[in-house]
């Protein structure tokens, strides 16, 4: 499976971003459109490129956790974990995994330090005050300033 051309473009749009920023991108792509596999394409380049590198992507169901996990292995070939409590797993021992908001929100200490979070939907991330998704984004970044 290859990418399509709007998605390479939404990844290489992504690594320039991150090259030449020391912002935070934010991606968009349409319902239907292939967020997950552009994830997941993206973060095989990377690893490629830094094989030491460790993720965190969140999601705010189960049911996206899951299948973004699942988009990931079979692009990749290489075994994600999954922190979902009512998916009955709590891995934090992978180089890239792929987790319940709900699930990890007061959990930062359960994970090592990570080089990149990844917000699947990230309108859910409030533009004001705290909210679980900043909170876990703030606690993480103490354990790594330049995680992005």
């Amino acid at each position: 499976m290859k990418p399509r051309p709007y998605q390479q473009a939404s990844i290489d749009a992504l690594d320039l971003h991150l090259r030449t920023k020391k912002t935070n991108p934010c991606v968009v792509l349409p319902t239907g459109a292939g967020k997950s596999p552009v994830i997941a394409w993206a973060l095989q380049r990377w690893k490629a490129g830094y094989p030491q590198l460790r993720a965190i992507i969140l999601a705010h169901r189960t049911e996206l956790v899951e299948q973004n996990a699942a988009e990931m292995e079979g692009i990749s070939g290489e075994k994600v974990g999954i922190y979902a409590a009512s998916a009955g797993r709590r891995d934090t021992d992978t180089a890239i995994t792929y987790a319940s908001i709900d699930s990890v929100a007061k959990r930062h200490g359960e994970f090592p330090p990570c080089d990149i979070i990844i917000v699947d939907e990230a309108h859910r991330i409030p533009a004001k005050g705290e909210g679980k998704y900043r909170t876990f984004i703030a606690a993480m970044l103490k354990y790594n300033p330049n995680m992005r």
